[in-house]
């Protein structure tokens, strides 16, 4: 046998190959763990959610426990230290959103019941009318109707000015609650107007109505005050 077949094989320390070979199974593992753990943080900041582990392995060792090579024609056995195995963990983390949504409720009060129209003729001279428009009562005269009948000019105050007289202006008028109804009644000098609220109060006023002008309310005369509204007694 040839003194080359009989050299003994190598027992010292790893040849620089395998060191080499050392060198770069450990930069592998390095830039493993640098390009898993920069995508895991941008999940992360993505707010998505996902879990799980990677395992990454530098190849299979040529060698076995006893430093010789595991096949055959495998050549000689660089080095006797493992494979190095890297394992990378990404954790990442995932948000919930929660949307709240609020019922407002609105309720409107009356101020007002409507509207409404009533009248009286005393005489074939004068025909006296009341009117409810949104709640508030006026009072009006219409002349001359016995020889203009279709006269449709409303007057009202001592000199016949041309309009409606507001009788919620008038003293002791109600304010606690709104009035519905309005009416209208006359004989001889006199005119009497009557409200009643949504309450169910009566309320009365006396007018003058001499034959040639409507005044609301009738002037004081002697010992008689000015007159106002006044709830009528008992109430209905």
């Amino acid at each position: 046998m040839s003194p080359e077949r009989m050299r003994a094989p190598w027992q010292g320390p790893a040849a620089p190959g395998g060191a080499g070979r050392v060198r770069r199974l450990a930069a592998i593992a390095t830039a493993v763990t640098v390009a898993v753990a920069t995508p895991a943080v941008a999940v992360a900041a993505g707010m998505t959610s996902r879990t799980g582990a990677t395992t990454y392995t530098a190849g299979p060792h040529p060698c076995d426990e006893h430093g010789k090579p595991r096949h055959r024609g495998g050549g000689d056995c660089e080095t006797k230290h493992p494979t190095p195995t890297v394992t990378v963990t990404e954790t990442v983390t995932a948000t919930a959103t929660q949307t709240v949504t609020a019922t407002a409720t609105v309720t409107a009060t009356a101020t007002a019941c409507g509207t409404g129209v009533d009248s009286t003729q005393p005489n074939g001279m004068e025909q006296f009318l009341a009117a409810l428009v949104n709640g508030t009562p006026f009072a009006g005269r219409r002349p001359n109707i016995n020889a203009t009948p279709d006269n449709p000019n409303i007057v009202s105050g001592p000199a016949n000015t041309p309009g409606w007289i507001d009788l919620s202006t008038i003293t002791g008028y109600p304010t606690n609650s709104p009035v519905c109804d309005v009416s209208v009644d006359a004989n001889g000098s006199d005119a009497f107007y009557k409200i009643i609220t949504q309450g169910g109060s009566v309320y009365t006023l006396h007018c003058a109505a001499n034959g040639t002008s409507l005044v609301c309310p009738a002037p004081a005369q002697g010992n008689v005050p000015q007159s106002r509204w006044t709830a009528v007694s008992p109430q209905p």
